[in-house]
């Protein structure tokens, strides 16, 4: 689970499912690759490769996040560690906004940030940021067991048919 990303050609869906056939690149699509990854290492840092037969990856390290590539649609992952701070997640969603950036500018894709609901803009990622932090917190919070419950009582899952809660005992007078 991370902070998400998409970018595709315009009028065509970003989604990369599991189960896709087998892909091969056109020449232009594996030429724009070899161009997103050159300008990502250089712009952006150290990086490493993946080849799989629906699409091909490319992991960045400082930050840390994944783009997926398929040719005509591609996706950005950031995971929540970066969270923790204000300044952490400035640079990652600014680094993950660089990212999407290059993509868009080597494919003619057109890049959203999943998250906030719109197009990849740098007037956006102080939205962007607080998203990202507060959802960061907010798992970790859970993986804490720190996070209320929405249901103390665990009342919706005792709902009778006709959708209604049962009334909690009240407590016991000491």
């Amino acid at each position: 689970m991370g902070y998400d990303i998409g970018l595709s050609i315009a009028g065509q869906d970003d989604d990369h499912g599991d189960g896709l056939p087998p892909r091969q690149l056109t020449d232009g699509q594996e030429a724009a690759w070899r161009r997103i990854v050159a300008r990502a290492r250089r712009e952006i840092g150290a990086a490493e490769e993946g080849r799989y037969p629906t699409h091909l990856e490319l992991w960045l390290y400082d930050p840390a996040m994944q783009l997926w590539y398929a040719g005509d649609s591609a996706s950005i992952e950031i995971p929540y560690r970066y969270a923790a701070t204000a300044a952490g997640a400035q640079a990652a969603l600014a680094a993950a906004y660089a990212l999407a950036r290059i993509v868009a500018a080597e494919t003619g894709m057109r890049g959203v940030d999943h998250e906030v609901g719109g197009a990849i803009r740098d007037d956006d990622l102080p939205r962007a940021v607080a998203r990202y932090r507060g959802v960061g917190e907010h798992v970790r919070a859970l993986v804490a067991g720190e996070a209320p419950q929405a249901d103390p009582a665990g009342l919706a899952a005792q709902a009778d048919p006709a959708g209604e809660a049962p009334q909690a005992d009240p407590p016991a007078d000491s």
